[in-house]
C-alpha cells in the first residue's frame, strides 16, 4: 500500500478545531477559508523549515536563527488562493538596521527560502517595507521598495498583503491605503512562510490569512521517499551478530567471563530504560547543519539515535535473556519508523546523521528476525525500506572521501548483507578499498580528519574515530562475507591496522598528536564525547578499539580496554564490548583465532535450543531476574 501524507483535508483539521465562547488560539474554518494562529503552542501545520522556532505565551520566535538566508516557518497543508489576504503582527530581536522580517506568499516547496520561490514581504529595522521575488541561485529581483516609520525592532508592526491576481497591495498597522503595491503576472496560488534574515530573530504575535485553500505540499526535492511496499526477496545475510556469536556471548556471561559480563549488566540497566520509552519517528526526516544550529541538529538527529539504539539494546537483551518482552518492544520501534516514516531527506545533515545511526536498526533486526516478537510483515516491510529508501540516502553521500563516505559506507554495507545482495556486498568491498586508498597516509593518519576544526586540529583526534568507527564496522560485516578489509595495504603501504594503531597511541598518549600545538585539555572527544559526559552520559569515541584488538593485537589496545572497562557509544554500534569484545569469530573452533567463512545468508530462524539464555536453554542464566 502507497503512504503518502504530503496533504490532510483542510475540513478535517477543521473539525479538530472546537470554536468555544472564547476566540481560539487557532481558527480555521473550511466555509469561508480563514486562518488564524495567537501561537499558544507551536502546532502541527507549522513546519520549521530553518532555524529553531518555538512558540510560548502567545507568540512564536526565532529562538536559535537558521542558515545565512536566514529562518523560515512554513504553513503546510493550507495556501493561498490567487485572491487572498496576509496578515502578520510581529517585531524582531538583533540584527542591523537592514535586517528584516515578514512573510512569503505563493511559496512551492515547504522548505523554500525567499531565494527558491514566492514572493517576500518585509520590513527592515529602519523601516524600509520592499517586495522581493525569489530568483533561485540564491538571488532575488526587487519588485517595489518604500521607506515606512515602522520600526519592528522597538515596537511591533502589523503587516497585510492584499492578493489579487497580478497585483499585491501592501499595507502596514491596519491602514486604508496601500504603502506599496506591485504586479507580476507570475503570481499564483502556493504556501504561506514567516520568514526572517540571517541572525535577526523574529518575534511573531499572530497570523491571520483568508482565501486559504487546501494544499498538496509538494515533498521536497532531495527526499528519498518510502512507499511502504513489502521486499518480495526473502534471503537475509549476516551483518554484526550471527548466531553463534550470541550464543558465545551468552556462555561467556553465564561464565562471568570479561568484558562480556560487567557489559551486560550494563546492557540490561540500559535496557531497563529503554522499556520505558515509546518510539518517536516523524513522517520527514531532516536534520539540519550542525554549525549553522547545533539545537536544531540534535533536536531532530536525537529522535532517531535514541530509536535506533534502543531497538538494537533491547534485541540484544531478548537474544541474551529470552525475556520476549525486550524483543517484542525492540520490534515496536522498527514497526514504527517504517510504518511513519514518508521520506528521509538527504540536504544539510540529514544523509550523514541518518547513516550513522541507521545501522542500529538493522543490527537489531538482525536479532530479531525469524523470531516470534516479529512478524514476518513486519520484517519484509523494514527489507523494503531498507533497498528502496535508507541505501539511496547513504549513497546520497557514497562519492564523500570523508567521514561522511565512511558512515556512508557502513550504512551501505549493513544493508547489503542484510539483504544477502552479493552484487552489492562486493560494490561495497570495491568502495571500502577506494577510501583506504584515499584516506590513510603513508604514516597511517587520516589527513582529513586529523586538522579538524578550521585547521587548529583540537578535534583531530575525535574526528580519526568518527572515521574509523564505521570503516572498522564495515570490516566486520565485509568479513562474514569472504572479503577481508582488515588485511587491505593501500599504495602508501598501510591499512586499517596502522590507522588504528596511530589513533590508539594519540589516546594512550594525547601530547603525542602532532596536528594540535595548544591546551592538551581542550583536544576534544579524545576518550569519550564530553559533550555528553557533561551531562552525566558515558560514551566512547574510540569504542572500535575492541573491534581493532581483535584483530590487531597490542599491548596499547590491552591497556585502553583495561583502563576504560566495557564500552558503548551513541553512534550505529553501542554495545561493542559485549558483543566483540576478545570474540573475534565464534563460528570457528577455538574463539578468538582465524576468519569468518563467507555466509550465503541465515538459514531459517535461530535455533533458540541452543542460544544461551533464549527459551529451551537448560540452564536459563543471563535471565534479567536471575542476575
Amino acid at each position: 500500500m502507497m503512504k503518502m501524507r504530503w496533504r490532510a483535508s483542510l475540513a478535517a483539521v477543521a473539525a479538530m478545531v472546537l470554536v468555544g465562547a472564547a476566540q481560539p488560539a487557532l481558527a480555521l474554518t473550511g466555509d469561508d477559508g480563514t486562518f488564524r494562529d495567537d501561537f499558544d503552542t507551536l502546532r502541527s501545520v507549522w513546519t520549521v523549515a530553518a532555524g529553531d522556532w518555538q512558540a510560548s505565551e502567545g507568540a512564536a520566535r526565532v529562538v536559535t536563527p537558521g542558515s545565512t538566508r536566514g529562518s523560515v516557518l512554513a504553513l503546510t497543508e493550507y495556501g493561498l488562493d490567487e485572491t487572498s489576504t496576509a496578515t502578520a503582527t510581529f517585531r524582531t530581536e538583533g540584527g542591523g538596521a537592514t535586517a528584516w522580517a515578514g512573510f512569503t506568499v505563493h511559496r512551492s516547496g515547504t522548505t523554500d527560502d525567499y531565494t527558491q520561490s514566492g514572493y517576500t514581504v518585509l520590513v527592515r529595522n529602519n523601516g524600509e517595507l520592499a517586495v522581493i521575488k525569489a530568483a533561485g541561485n540564491s538571488a532575488v529581483t526587487y519588485l517595489g521598495t518604500t521607506p515606512t516609520a515602522a520600526r519592528p525592532g522597538t515596537d511591533w508592526v502589523t503587516v497585510t498583503a492584499h492578493l489579487d491576481g497580478d497585483r499585491l497591495d501592501v499595507s502596514l498597522n491596519g491602514a486604508t491605503e496601500p504603502a506599496l503595491s506591485v504586479t507580476d503576472a507570475a503570481f499564483d496560488d502556493g504556501g504561506f512562510s514567516l520568514a526572517s534574515h540571517r541572525d535577526l530573530r523574529m518575534v511573531v504575535d499572530s497570523v491571520e490569512l483568508t482565501g486559504v485553500v487546501d494544499r498538496d505540499e509538494p515533498a521536497p526535492a532531495d527526499c528519498v521517499a518510502w512507499s511502504g511496499a513489502a521486499a518480495t526477496t526473502v534471503e537475509r545475510g549476516v551483518v554484526l551478530n550471527s548466531p553463534e556469536r550470541i550464543a558465545e556471548i551468552g556462555s561467556r556471561v553465564d561464565r562471568g567471563v570479561e568484558p562480556q559480563a560487567s557489559a551486560f549488566d550494563l546492557l540490561l540497566t540500559d535496557a531497563a530504560a529503554g522499556m520505558a520509552r515509546t518510539p518517536a519517528p516523524p513522517e520527514v526526516f531532516f536534520v539540519p547543519f550542525f554549525y549553522n544550529n547545533p539545537t536544531a541538529h540534535r533536536a531532530a538527529r536525537d529522535g532517531l539515535q535514541n530509536d535506533a539504539n534502543t531497538a538494537y539494546q533491547l534485541a540484544l537483551a531478548y537474544r541474551l535473556t529470552g525475556d520476549e518482552a525486550y524483543g517484542t518492544h525492540a520490534a515496536s520501534f522498527i514497526d514504527a519508523w517504517t510504518g511513519t516514516i514518508d521520506c528521509v531527506r538527504t540536504s544539510e545533515d540529514s544523509a550523514l546523521a541518518f547513516s550513522y545511526h541507521f545501522p542500529a536498526f538493522v543490527f537489531a533486526a538482525e536479532l530479531l528476525r525469524g523470531t516470534p516478537v516479529w512478524t514476518e510483515e513486519g520484517e519484509r516491510s523494514f527489507a523494503g525500506f531498507l533497498s528502496e529508501t535508507a541505501t539511496p540516502v547513504a549513497g546520497s553521500i557514497l562519492h564523500r572521501t570523508n567521514n561522511w563516505g565512511s558512515w556512508a559506507l557502513e550504512l551501505t554495507t549493513a544493508s547489503a548483507a542484510y539483504l544477502a545482495d552479493d552484487a552489492a556486498i562486493a560494490a561495497a568491498h570495491t568502495r571500502a578499498t577506494e577510501l583506504l586508498e584515499h584516506q590513510i597516509d603513508a604514516n597511517g593518519h587520516l589527513p582529513e580528519e586529523v586538522t579538524r576544526n578550521n585547521g587548529v586540529g583540537d578535534y583531530g583526534i575525535w574526528y580519526t574515530h568518527f572515521s574509523l568507527l564505521p570503516l572498522m564496522l564495515t570490516a566486520e560485516t565485509l568479513d562474514a562475507h569472504g572479503y577481508d578489509l582488515h588485511a587491505y595495504v593501500n599504495a602508501n603501504g598501510t591499512g586499517l591496522g596502522d590507522a588504528v594503531a596511530a589513533a590508539s597511541a594519540w589516546v594512550a598518549a594525547p601530547a603525542s598528536f602532532p596536528y594540535y600545538t595548544g591546551d592538551i585539555a581542550k583536544l576534544a572527544n579524545v576518550r569519550t564525547i564530553d559533550y555528553l559526559r557533561a551531562a552525566g552520559v558515558i560514551a566512547h569515541s574510540m569504542s572500535y578499539f575492541e573491534l581493532a584488538a581483535n584483530h590487531y593485537p597490542s599491548a596499547t589496545f590491552d591497556a585502553l580496554l583495561a583502563e576504560e572497562g566495557p564500552m558503548t557509544t551513541i553512534h550505529s554500534a553501542p554495545y561493542l564490548s559485549l558483543t566483540h569484545g576478545g570474540l573475534t569469530d565464534p563460528a570457528e573452533p577455538g574463539v578468538g583465532q582465524g576468519r569468518a567463512p563467507a555466509h550465503a545468508g541465515v538459514p531459517g530462524p535461530p535455533d533458540h535450543a541452543g542460544v544461551p539464555g533464549m527459551p529451551g536453554h537448560a540452564n536459563g542464566k543471563g535471565r534479567p531476574q536471575a542476575r
